[in-house]
């Protein structure tokens, strides 16, 4: 409730003064505890569709998979918890990322970090954590390493424009390792295959996801541990965007709604419930949602 009062009206009441004190206490204090306590303001919301960009990166990402992969499973039910709708926009990697910097997009899904993507981007909260690994071939005897040097007599190969860490990169440039780079993981996984390489690095869950396109029995390849990287991966929104910091928040509150609804657990649980991973696998789960 709103009080006006005209201005000298205090001068023509015969009050006590501190009758009068009482009054402008009573006055100012609805306004001080709205000072004191900014959650109690309306917060900015977003009323339209949110345009994100991204690529082809199966099975967390493509455009072909159920609900866009698992990755984008995940963000469009984050933002739906919130109330928004997501429109998904495939587009070669490289133009994803620069068209959201500039902010022809709302965000895109989804990123590793990097030095170049802190500087343009504002990151999410951690959406997945994938683990990059190398893969060989079952039958060959198992490779066991602690260290780059522990690598350097075997072949193996890598994907042109991939992100490694900077210490595998540090070991290709000192000449520790000599990789053969290819184009593509599917060319890494036939180059395996055909025992032209011992092991090819990249996501545990997309080696086995190529496998099953190229129908090759994932008991056919062995991860060799441990793992290379475990790298994080994000929801990144341009800073150029007025409404970046705002799109950001609100994916991250719809990502902490579904983990303690549970919609976050039963989408990776999805993960463990596909034949492609695990040939022994029940298949009846792969549409949880």
């Amino acid at each position: 409730m709103s009080v006006w009062l005209r201005p000298g009206f205090a001068r023509h009441l015969k009050i006590p003064p501190n009758f009068r004190m009482l009054l402008l206490l009573t006055l100012a204090l609805p306004l001080l505890a709205q000072a004191s306590n900014p959650a109690r303001t309306s917060a900015p919301a977003l009323d339209r569709t949110i345009t994100i960009a991204t690529g082809e990166y199966p099975p967390w990402v493509g455009s072909s998979l159920p609900h866009n992969g698992y990755v984008n499973h995940i963000i469009n039910e984050a933002f739906a918890s919130q109330g928004l709708k997501v429109e998904f926009v495939y587009l070669p990697w490289k133009r994803a990322f620069e068209e959201t910097r500039q902010g022809k997009f709302d965000a895109t899904s989804y990123w590793y970090e990097n030095d170049e993507r802190r500087e343009a981007m504002l990151f999410s909260d951690t959406v997945i954590t994938n683990r990059i690994v190398f893969f060989q071939r079952a039958d060959a005897p198992k490779v066991q390493w602690k260290t780059f040097n522990d690598l350097a007599p075997y072949r193996m190969s890598i994907t042109l424009g991939y992100t490694y860490s900077g210490e595998f990169y540090q070991a290709i440039d000192s000449k520790l390792l000599n990789p053969i780079i290819v184009s593509s993981d599917v060319q890494n996984l036939k180059l395996l295959m055909a025992k032209r390489v011992d092991f090819f690095a990249t996501d545990e869950m997309s080696g086995y996801y190529m496998a099953a396109q190229l129908s090759i029995d994932p008991r056919k390849l062995a991860v060799i541990e441990p793992a290379l990287i475990k790298p994080q991966g994000y929801l990144l929104a341009g800073k150029i965007n007025p409404d970046s910091q705002l799109i950001i928040n609100t994916f991250n509150r719809g990502l902490r709604t579904i983990k303690a609804n549970g919609k976050y657990q039963k989408i990776l649980n999805r993960i463990d419930a596909t034949s492609f991973y695990n040939p022994n696998a029940k298949t009846q789960n792969s549409s949880a949602r």
